[in-house]
């Protein structure tokens, strides 16, 4: 503990008594930005939520996916118009949707190279209810330069004519550049709600996402098996339950070639998850080349998922070296139903930074910095092992 905690116990009783735990003395901030109290109330019947901040995009020389509809369509999101969309999406490099809801199959839409996409206030892609148990229905798909503004997607979860699978995705970035994603709200898919990972063997680099909101999905929020430059600024992801490990944002490789390289999240909030708040994994890194991460987190709240945050890269195994640093900046973790962290970190070339973190307990209770050291290592909830720091 002494290499791992530099501070005496008169300096963690002056450094309370002086900061007085401003920023969780209570339940203050249990509405994330951009959801108002009705919204929130809305998430348990599936309602959706859209973004209180809109991108400004010009539209006046954009292409009215309308026109490529046939003649006589529907505005209410009953009919497939997925082949429709498709060669609009096709042909055209700007493309505005109309502000009314329309039904796309498990076949998805597939978004290319060099492509913005604005949905109007009031547009929605809802998914017809499928079987497959795997499906995108929105995929930036080894694609170079593509901006989409506010899109909307309702999944299947609820209508969903299967029982198998849990890889059902609201919105899919595979192995692309150059993309950057505006106040996506997902819901209600089989698997994930927003998916980003390598493709063909090129990794997502460049990626940006603000203001997501994803939430009621079966799987993950949000889920990353790979990415070099991935910027997640401000969101939600919520509710999370159904299949493992029902995250909120799940961070996991799938195989030794994935790379999570300078991967930042800022200003994130989960909440209700069954699973952890966020999951940062990293036992399939081993067994290959050799492997430097960086994770920043900064200013994430979560409230109330079973474990606010999770981290493991466990004993390691076969060729290659796992080293980086995971770095957990000003969190504020409250009504955790089993506890704020757990890790199993047993490489120590990994370093688990974490610094001014606030907590309360279940009934809301904010625990001082003693507290919060004792909670973190009580019964390895830090594992020994780990080579971490912990300051206030």
């Amino acid at each position: 503990m002494t290499n791992k905690i530099k501070q005496s116990t008169l300096l963690i009783l002056l450094v309370s008594f002086s900061l007085g735990f401003v920023r969780c003395k209570k339940d203050s901030s249990a509405v994330p930005a951009g959801v108002d109290s009705t919204s929130l109330a809305a998430h348990h019947s599936g309602a959706v939520n859209l973004a209180t901040t809109t991108t400004t995009t010009t539209t006046t020389t954009a292409y009215d996916v309308t026109k490529s509809l046939p003649a006589g369509y529907v505005t209410n999101g009953t009919v497939d118009y997925t082949a429709y969309l498709q060669k609009a999406i096709n042909t055209y490099s700007n493309i505005v949707f109309p502000g009314f809801p329309i039904m796309v199959s498990d076949v998805g839409l597939v978004i290319g190279s060099n492509k913005t996409i604005t949905f109007s206030t009031g547009s929605k892609l809802v998914l017809k209810p499928s079987s497959n148990a795997n499906y995108n229905i929105i995929k930036v798909l080894l694609a170079n330069n593509v901006t989409l503004n506010n899109p909307v997607i309702v999944g299947d979860r609820y209508n969903h004519i299967g029982t198998t699978g849990e890889w059902g995705q609201g919105l899919a970035i595979n192995g692309s550049t150059n993309v950057t994603i505006n106040n996506p709200n997902v819901i209600n898919c089989w698997g994930d709600g927003i998916f980003m990972g390598p493709k063909s063997g090129i990794t997502c680099q460049n990626i940006k996402i603000v203001n997501a909101y994803s939430a009621h999905n079966r799987r993950n929020g949000i889920t990353i098996t790979g990415g070099i430059n991935v910027d997640l600024e401000g969101g939600y992801a919520g509710y999370s339950d159904g299949a493992a490990p029902y995250s909120g944002i799940d961070i996991e490789p799938n195989a030794s070639t994935d790379e999570l390289q300078n991967i930042v999240l800022n200003n994130f909030k989960t909440e209700y998850n069954v699973g952890p708040g966020i999951s940062a994994g990293f036992n399939n890194l081993f067994g290959g080349a050799n492997k430097n991460i960086s994770i920043n987190l900064t200013n994430h709240s979560d409230k109330g998922s079973a474990v606010a945050f999770h981290c493991t890269a466990p004993s390691p195994f076969g060729t290659g070296v796992l080293s980086g640093t995971v770095n957990v900046v000003n969190p504020f973790w409250r009504k955790n139903t089993n506890t704020p962290i757990t890790t199993n970190l047993m490489v120590n070339t990994v370093k688990l930074n974490i610094s001014k973190p606030a907590v309360q307990d279940i009934n809301a209770v904010s625990l001082t910095q003693a507290q919060i050291i004792s909670l973190f290592t009580y019964k390895t909830h830090i594992n020994r092992e780990a080579n971490y720091s912990l300051t206030f």
